[in-house]
């Protein structure tokens, strides 16, 4: 972080800065920036949080190696795509929460857009329409438009031909449109929270029904009853902490649930490796595991026993859980994030079930819903209170590693690795990469069976154990892999829906399975028949013609054949 008074008075002068990010109250542009030995080496620019309302329309010619620009929490009105036009070199750019109503031009057709563009986040504001020049963006690799009032989406951005990941969670899309399904890079769509996906719509400041027949048959837990010990983890949506159950507690309904809620929980920050990125419009994955690496040694998988149950039904209604049992509890911060609300994120895991391959849902936190007070902020036309509840969900053991870290500026939509280590520790033997790609299909074909799409398959958002073999002369490594973060799942259930839609979306996502197995053969120890057999497997998964890709339950089958064969 910069200084602004340094900034004026000269003091960053022939520093050689690549990036500035200032916090301080601005009326307008720093016209420092402009000096040449800034300028000249100016790559990342974050003005968020500034108040700012106009950039100068000039700034492309002054700052000609900008990169990255956020100017998210400030108050553009519209667009500035005058100024932005002209970056030549600006990929990234964020407006995020700026109460953005409209794009500055002649008319909604007639906006210029940075020609290198390849991530926009237009994140919870006020926009209506996105003009049909978006089309031209022919770089366009990530696109995030959740949380605003979106209706439809211009025919001419089918011709965003590299668009990987969409998110449209919280907007009024009554459906979606033809194109989308048959865009041949599209792999992370979330939808949640509009007329066209099978729950409740939701937007940024009402609260969805997540009455789903999961949630109505799953305990609610009084928070009093919860004895919260520490702050495991912190995402975008929530806080993740280690808890226990006080003693029996679970209802049917949720009258002793009377209790505010843990604010002292809500405004605690986890260990440094979740907090929010320095830079403005990111978000951290919610993982209740610390960032290490999934290739630090594991010795044991005894506390796999709570994860093993391969029942799909749902859970009873009643908690059942011994007082002194661990558990995780998340706390949702009732904030729209990138990738959605947490009254959708709450439901898509509430419907989900159980599955090995997924985090097993205990019971359900909910105090203090306040209809009233929901319907009386609808009628006087203001915020209406934070949404308050969470989780209680199974504690994941310590042995568990992320499989991968999140996408970078550069790689923009595919996951980063740490393969740094010369002892080959990176590595992943092939009975561990086949049980990790089999599993997560397992997963991903239980959620599309029940109408679910994940929308965020990254190895990022896959948690890993690997214990010692049972022989200490093999290499075989029992392995097991759980999808977490339900932050931009979509129940787009089937009522109303064509069965070609329905199929579209599952094969939307087996392109996000498609990458993940080409990062896992990037990972795996030598052996050339199962990596040329994985990668024939990973061909068929990213056909440009998303009708002609493998369903989930057929790509279970080819590799559960694999396994048995290797």
């Amino acid at each position: 972080m910069h200084d602004l008074a340094t900034l004026r008075a000269g003091g960053y002068r022939d520093a050689g800065l690549t990036k500035v990010k200032l916090t301080e109250p601005l009326n307008e542009f720093p016209a420092e920036i402009f000096d040449s030995s800034i300028a000249n080496t100016l790559e990342i620019l974050d003005l968020s949080g500034t108040g700012l309302s106009t950039l100068p329309a000039d700034l492309g010619a002054r700052l000609p190696h900008l990169r990255i620009a956020f100017f998210s929490n400030c108050n553009f009105a519209t667009f500035p795509s005058t100024a932005l036009a002209g970056c030549q070199r600006l990929e990234m750019v964020a407006f995020r929460k700026n109460g953005m109503e409209g794009f500055e031009g002649n008319s909604i057709d007639d906006v210029a857009f940075p020609p290198q563009l390849r991530w926009l986040i237009l994140t919870d504001n006020c926009l209506a329409h996105i003009p049909a020049s978006i089309g031209r963006c022919a770089r366009l690799e990530k696109c995030m438009l959740a949380g605003n009032r979106l209706t439809g989406l211009p025919h001419a951005m089918a011709s965003c031909q590299n668009l990987t990941l969409l998110r449209l969670a919280a907007n009024q899309l009554e459906t979606l449109p033809v194109w989308l399904l048959t865009m041949p890079k599209l792999a992370f769509l979330s939808f949640a929270g509009n007329p066209c996906s099978s729950n409740s719509p939701s937007t940024k400041d009402t609260p969805s029904s997540t009455s789903t027949s999961s949630q109505s048959t799953l305990p609610h837990v009084d928070w009093n009853q919860i004895e919260i010990h520490h702050v495991l983890g912190e995402g975008a949506s929530g806080i993740i902490s280690k808890g226990t159950i006080r003693s029996g507690n679970a209802s049917g309904n949720t009258s002793a649930a009377v209790s505010r809620g843990p604010s002292s929980v809500q405004n605690s920050r986890g260990p440094s490796g979740f907090n929010t990125p320095s830079l403005s419009g990111t978000s951290t994955p919610a993982l209740s595991v610390s960032g290490a690496s999934v290739f630090s040694t594991a010795t044991s998988l005894s506390a796999l026993s709570a994860t093993t149950s391969t029942s799909t039904s749902a859970s009873s209604s009643s908690l059942s859980l011994s007082p002194s049992t661990p558990v995780a509890v998340k706390i949702f911060r009732g904030a729209l994030t990138s990738d959605g609300t947490p009254y959708d994120e709450m439901a898509a895991c509430l419907a989900a079930g159980q599955h090995v391959n997924l985090v097993q849902v205990h019971g359900q936190i909910r105090w203090g819903e306040d209809e009233d007070e929901i319907e009386e902020a609808k009628a006087t036309k203001e915020e209406a209170p934070a949404f308050r509840g969470g989780l209680i969900m199974e504690l994941i053991p310590p042995q568990y590693r992320v499989l991968g870290q999140p996408p970078s500026f550069d790689s923009c939509t595919r996951d980063c690795f740490d393969t740094s280590s010369g002892d080959g520790s990176h590595m992943l033997p092939v009975p561990a990469a086949l049980a990790i790609l089999s599993g997560v299909a397992s997963a991903a074909a239980h959620l599309h069976a029940r109408g679910i799409a994940h929308g965020d398959l990254y190895a990022h958002n896959i948690l890993v154990a690997r214990g010692a073999s049972v022989n200490p002369a093999s290499t075989d490594y029992a392995t097991h892999a759980i999808l977490s973060d339900f932050g931009a799942a979509t129940i787009y259930g089937s009522d109303g829906t064509s069965t070609g839609k329905l199929d579209g979306l599952q094969k939307l996502e087996v392109l996000a399975f498609a990458h993940l197995v080409e990062d896992v053969v990037g990972l795996m120890t030598e052996e050339p028949s199962v990596r040329q057999k994985l990668l024939q497997l990973h061909q068929q998964c990213v056909v440009p013609d998303v009708t002609e890709r493998p369903a989930f339950s057929t790509l279970v089958s080819e590799l559960e054949a694999l396994q048995a064969s290797a």
